[in-house]
């Protein structure tokens, strides 16, 4: 069934469950409002009786979706209202036939002048919203507690489950068995982080099903095998094996060797599946034997069972932590948001409820909107209320509404499967064929673009259906000529390697910058007669450093730009600085943590200020008091007027009002100073709000919340620049979208992987279900990135059908284009390395359709007589600088690479362990690995190391004050005396820290040098292995570096660095191996912090030692783990030298010029 959208809305039939795709820009909240006005007067509807607006019930996602659509709904009544009054519909086809199919004018009139009258009562709801309403008026018949509350918060209660699972399956499993689980889930948050992808998608069926085991035959054989493998020389027999000499396996065997050496099972050792069965025959030679050894087979079957081990315990994860997330919440009568969706499923789903029934007599009519962005939980609640029998079938209809060409939310939990169960379902399909948004050539084009077959992957399910345009006479003209819709810039040059991007990037961004100001200055750029203006266009992006990128390359070209994202307010720039600034009022007597706050973008403190601290002491004191002020006014009053003083004192928005983005800045921070004056009333207390902030921030990547969007820090004529997610539902007359080829998300190693698969054998035969392969494949791997690929499809989609004159394409030459959603489209999936890509384009594009150039930017600013940007500088203008400049740390450069890095949560997560833990007596008698943890805990201890005499034997008393600061009772005196004890004897390659004399000592060492650093900076630190793979293509350091190094001493006239970590990496001295060590380093990328110390000694040595050498003075950097530190033991301990070229080449890369 496909009609027309006016017909749709005149004569859909109200019955059963119609489903109504809507393409984009096909008029679906228009025909909502419209089908709403049928059923208010009652026209050709099967239950014969107009309903009233509170019987109809509209469903969407989001709370600014029901507030448009309420708004929307009420407008068309009361035109509808206005044209019943007047007898006269214009050129409204829809209203003219309603007025000609009346029966009684004046009885329609009155119903819609009551329905305008209490537009206040209609039922429109987001989904949990629905379900809150459901559930809290009939909480006896849906089975619900009539005192439960809906405080808890999801993240919180699975991090609390995560402790208590890990705490008993994990941590209780024997000793091998232990070690292998913790390398894959090493900590509670990395429990957490693993499960939350998959925990909360309704019904999974997990691949492959729970075998029991032999877990300590598993241990034996793997111990023999190692044993094995050096008995029987198996290195000789596969060197004279028909094994490809260039494989893995062959490649490898020196590193089976030492491991076959190594003690222990070592069952997390990936070399156990390297020469298993499967991958030794993918290694042969073609028409090779394989390989024949029993000690191969041996190790085939270990490979197997860890295999299955690994699935067993991703069973019971799942399992425990669902049911332990279940009894937190009934022990404390609480539900999740989520848990509205749930519970109600479960309600209308008990055989003996009549709830469904109730609902559905109560409202006879429900329309979902977006339907694509449903779960299977979300469409089980309504497919069961308007599931219909016979008698009920002329007296309720469910609608759904959407378009599974959109369908962009998967990250969400979004399922576009649950959409095609229902489309293979429905009672009828209907289609809205006519585009309302887009010129008759933009729809040509875009026509021509997706019509291809299984362009979306399915076209049985998700077809793709040619749209006519509904609008003529729309037209954007450049000298009085037409320009195309399409204009696509080629890049093929710019040293892109594979997997970065980012130098064609920088390129397209530029060369869309430059398109812009070409449409903006010339004036004969025109749409629909009217000079084009910079609020008309849009830059599209896929993520936030793509935006930083559009914006400066915008700012460069003097076009000022907004940046509109459903990104949170917490992963701001703002939100950092503004961390720091409340944790300096917490302790207004640290003069470390003031400047620190001083030193941050959101001050604007000078390098000149904050060196002031340390030569003025009159200044200091003032400084000191003024941070006392504020700690004290946030006592007295709360956060909101504290930060509010601080602001007006500092005059931060007359300085930042000044700068580029300093609009953005100022909204940022009263948005956060909102949000932690609401938050304050129910976490009362400093430190509190702090932790609380802190965890916001961190939960900030996964977690939906519309309040903290970010807000819009202007309603000027500005340039748009929004994420492609965010723009969906949205339009623009000029689109451009420099970057459609998105980078390649790398998978996280032992994760599952979530794909669907066609049920033949299951209620409902023919659905779709999730599934969930636990131990990943070939095969598993490529039916998810398949998946990957059709929603990258979706996506260009949705970005492509926001325009409605005019749209601006990059097109990259780079590896990975061949596999992007805009070849398939374009059809340059087959290109080869040394076709040439703008031929190739405009051979595949048609002329009238797609103009094709290269791009090439060059640097045009743009000018008009009058200022895009009005004036909002204050009447006393400071002195211009550059607003790039600041002063930056390792915490802020980490803190920023961090953003664009897929990091896997590994134990210690972060520096000194931020959450408080008092001493876990449970885990056995008091030791070093049951000591407190928490940020309190990490400063007491650096304040120890930093003030004791190392040489000295007794300690007593300085250990008495740390315990006394952390308030602990005497019974932790012995074990703080005997681990530091322990610290000072740890073997270093001087000796120990207790032969340091105080003397060759630098304690806090504080270092500040200038920096600007040059293009290659991020390459740099990759390949040579100090930061982890980035998506970041460079880093704006301009200003000052700044640091304090924990300790600084001689030895034997070598200068070492050494740096105390109190973070916990396990309950036992095994945990502080080189191997757990080497992983800490990595994840929190202090190679990165002692490379830019070791640099900070190099500048200082070379101007203090007249003789100086690198390789003679500079010793290295020692990190000490000091919860895993012990006499004649490595735990504990890291060191490294950088190379003197490696010192070189950063100190090149940074010099300020």
């Amino acid at each position: 069934m496909s009609e027309t959208s006016t017909n749709i809305a005149g004569s859909l039939p109200f019955a059963g469950q119609q489903l109504i795709e809507a393409s984009a820009g096909t008029g679906k909240t228009y025909t909502i409002s419209n089908l709403c006005i049928r059923l208010l007067l009652g026209h050709d509807v099967p239950w014969q009786r107009p309903l009233a607006i509170s019987e109809i019930l509209v469903l969407t996602f989001t709370i600014a979706a029901t507030e448009e659509l309420k708004q929307r709904v009420s407008d068309r009544i009361k035109q509808a209202r206005n044209a019943f009054r007047t007898q006269d519909a214009g050129d409204d086809a829809f209203l003219e036939s309603l007025l000609v199919s009346s029966t009684d004018n004046t009885r329609d009139l009155k119903l819609l002048t009551a329905a305008s009258q209490m537009t206040d009562e209609a039922s429109i709801f987001t989904i949990h919203g629905f379900c809150a309403r459901v559930l809290g008026e009939q909480a006896f018949e849906s089975g619900t507690l009539f005192s439960l509350s809906m405080n808890a918060e999801r993240d919180h209660l699975l991090k609390q489950a995560c402790e208590d699972v890990f705490r008993q399956n994990i941590l209780s499993l024997p000793g091998e068995i232990r070690e292998f689980a913790m390398s894959i889930w090493p900590n509670p948050d990395g429990l957490a982080n693993r499960l939350k992808p998959f925990l909360f998608r309704g019904e999974l069926d997990f691949v492959p099903p729970y075998v029991s085991i032999d877990m300590q035959e598993l241990i034996g054989n793997a111990h023999s095998a190692k044993q094995e493998w050096r008995e029987n020389d198996l290195e000789k027999l596969l060197l004279g094996s028909d094994l490809n000499k260039g494989r893995t396996p062959i490649k490898r065997l020196g590193q089976m060797l030492h491991f076959s050496i190594e003690p222990g099972a070592g069952l997390n050792n990936e070399l156990w599946q390297i020469y298993s069965a499967e991958p030794l025959a993918a290694a042969l030679k073609a028409n090779g034997t394989f390989p024949s050894h029993p000690t191969l087979e041996l190790i085939d079957r270990v490979a197997k069972d860890i295999r299955q081990l690994t699935a067993n315990l991703w069973h019971d994860l799942f399992r425990e932590v669902a049911v332990t997330m279940a009894t937190i919440k009934e022990q404390t009568n609480q539900l999740t948001v989520d848990d509205l969706l749930t519970t109600l499923a479960t309600a209308v789903t008990r055989e003996d409820s009549n709830l469904a029934t109730t609902i559905r007599h109560r409202w006879p009519i429900a329309m979902i909107d977006e339907f694509q962005d449903t779960d299977n939980i979300q469409n089980s609640i309504f497919d069961r209320i308007y599931t219909f029998g016979e008698t009920d079938q002329s007296n309720s209809a469910m609608l759904m509404i959407g378009d599974p060409k959109q369908a962009i939310y998967n990250f969400r939990g979004a399922d576009v499967y649950t959409y095609i169960n229902a489309r293979r379902e429905a009672t009828a399909v209907s289609t809205l064929d006519a585009n309302w948004r887009s010129t008759p050539d933009m729809v040509e084009a875009t026509n021509f673009l997706f019509n291809r077959p299984k362009i979306f992957g399915n076209d049985k399910d998700i077809p793709f259906k040619k749209v006519t345009a509904a609008r003529e006479g729309m037209s954007i003209k450049q000298e009085n000529k037409k320009l195309a819709p399409y204009k696509v810039l080629v890049a093929e040059d710019g040293g892109a390697t594979r997997g970065n991007i980012a130098p064609l990037t920088e390129k397209l961004m530029a060369a869309a910058a430059e398109e812009t100001v070409n449409l903006l200055r010339n004036e004969s750029t025109t749409i629909d007669g009217k000079t084009v203006s910079a609020g008309q266009i849009a830059f599209l992006v896929r993520s936030r450093a793509q935006a930083v990128a559009a914006q400066r390359a915008l700012r460069a070209r003097n076009i000022q730009s907004v940046y509109l994202t459903l990104e949170s307010v917490f992963l701001q720039d703002t939100a950092d600085d503004l961390k720091l600034i409340l944790e300096a009022i917490l302790e207004p007597t640290s003069e470390r943590a003031i400047r620190t706050a001083l030193g941050t973008r959101l001050m604007l403190c000078s390098a000149a200020d904050i060196e002031r601290l340390n030569q003025d002491v009159e200044y200091q004191q003032e400084v000191l008091s003024e941070f006392r002020f504020y700690h004290e006014l946030w006592l007295e009053q709360d956060i909101a007027p504290m930060l509010n003083a601080l602001a007006t004192r500092r005059q931060l928005a007359e300085k930042w009002l000044q700068l580029a983005d300093g609009d953005r800045q100022i909204t940022n921070l009263r948005h956060l100073t909102e949000v932690l004056q609401k938050r304050s009333s129910t976490s009362p207390g400093m430190f509190q709000l702090i932790k609380w902030f802190s965890n916001e921030q961190k939960e900030a990547e996964t977690v939906s919340n519309e309040e903290r969007q970010l807000r819009l820090e202007s309603d000027e004529n500005l340039v748009k620049i929004v994420t492609m997610h965010a723009a969906k539902g949205l339009e623009y007359d000029i689109v451009m979208i420099p970057m459609p080829v998105f980078s390649a998300v790398p998978r996280k190693p032992n994760t599952p992987v979530l794909f669907h698969e066609e049920r033949l054998q299951h209620a409902k035969k023919g659905h779709f279900g999730s599934v969930i392969d636990l131990i990943p494949g070939s095969e598993s791997e490529a039916r998810q990135t398949e998946e990957e690929f059709e929603e990258e499809m979706r996506l260009l989609y949705v970005a492509l059908t926001r325009a409605k004159y005019h749209c601006i394409l990059g097109l990259p030459g780079v590896s990975r284009l061949p596999k992007s959603a805009i070849a398939r489209l374009i059809g340059l999936t087959d290109i080869g390395k040394d076709d040439h890509l703008e031929t190739l384009a405009r051979k595949l594009l048609p002329n009238e359709l797609f103009t094709t150039e290269k791009a090439a930017p060059t640097l045009n600013r743009f000018t008009e007589g009058t200022t895009q940007h009005a004036d909002l500088s204050a009447p006393a203008p400071y002195p211009a600088f550059d607003d790039q400049w600041r002063i930056h740390s390792y915490t802020g450069v980490s803190s920023r690479l961090a953003a664009t890095q897929e990091l896997q949560s590994v134990i210690g997560f972060s520096d000194d362990d931020t959450t408080e833990h008092s001493g876990d007596r449970n885990e056995g008698r008091l030791s070093r690995h049951t000591f407190p943890r928490g940020a309190r805990v990490g400063v007491v201890l650096h304040s120890l190391m930093e003030h004791i005499d190392f040489t000295a034997r007794d300690h007593r008393e300085d250990c008495l004050r740390a315990c006394r600061r952390l308030g602990l009772d005497e019974s932790w005196l012995p074990v703080l005396e005997k681990w530091l004890a322990d610290i000072l004897d740890a073997p270093l390659a001087t000796g120990s820290l207790r032969k340091i004399e105080h003397a060759d000592r630098l304690d806090e060492m504080e270092f500040h040098f200038p920096l600007s650093a040059k293009s290659g900076l991020i390459e740099f630190l990759q390949d040579t292995g100090y930061i982890n793979p980035t998506r970041l293509d460079h880093l704006d350091l301009q200003g000052i570096m700044t640091g304090m190094i924990d300790l600084l001493y001689r030895s034997e006239g070598k200068y070492f660095v050494a740096d105390y970590k109190s973070n916990f990496l396990g309950y036992s001295s095994e945990h502080y191996t080189e191997a757990h060590i080497e992983e800490a380093m990595q994840h929190h990328q202090y190679k990165l912090q002692y490379l830019i110390y070791t640099l900070a000694v190099h500048r200082m040595l070379s101007v203090k030692l007249p003789d100086y050498d690198y390789e003679q003075h500079v010793g290295g950097a020692y990190y000490l783990f000091l919860r895993g530190m012990q006499p004649k033991s490595t735990h504990g301990i890291f060191f490294d030298k950088p190379s003197m070229n490696h010192i070189r080449t950063l100190d090149e890369l940074l010099s300020h010029e």
